[in-house]
């Protein structure tokens, strides 16, 4: 994220503003996600290549004995299976991803610690802030992995992958 926002984003053009100075072209909301976009993207795509790799190679010999084509074989074979084997993993990466947005706070973008310190700093309640701090990230990590769970066993075929 710093080297997203701190060294690109000072070789980016600025763009004037209406009193007169110049800003730069994206702003740290936009450099937070685009770093972390490619932090959770690199990621998921290895979790998708290993997933299609779980895919036993005799349910793809199987299909192709019946006279799938290979897009029918990828399509309605290997991306379901390789979804539902995958689905743990992507989890997993969410749940990360969630809590690593606290790391936007280094740019100043105004996510929940960069609130909470704003909310301290006036107040000079620090430990009440961390405690909503801890019980928010609870409780949205807690609705994700639910949800998640929901539809992890929604998805579940009997017998595979146990």
């Amino acid at each position: 994220m710093h080297f997203f926002y701190f060294a690109i984003g000072s070789l980016l053009l600025k763009v004037a503003t209406d009193y007169g100075g110049e800003a730069p072209l994206l702003g740290s909301f936009a450099w937070a996600a685009i770093s972390l976009s490619f932090f959770a993207g690199a990621f998921n795509v290895e979790i998708f290549r290993s997933g299609v790799e779980a895919v036993p190679k005799s349910t793809i010999e199987a299909a192709e004995a019946l006279g799938s084509s290979r897009l029918q074989i990828y399509r309605d074979i290997t991306l379901p299976l390789a979804l539902r084997v995958s689905l743990p993993a992507l989890n997993n990466n969410l749940v990360n991803l969630v809590k690593t947005t606290t790391l936007a706070y280094a740019i100043a973008m105004p996510e929940m610690l960069y609130e909470a310190n704003q909310i301290w700093s006036d107040n000079v309640n620090v430990t009440e802030m961390m405690i909503f701090l801890l019980l928010a990230y609870f409780f949205l990590v807690g609705v994700l992995v639910w949800g998640m769970n929901r539809w992890e066993n929604s998805m579940k075929i009997p017998g595979y992958g146990e």
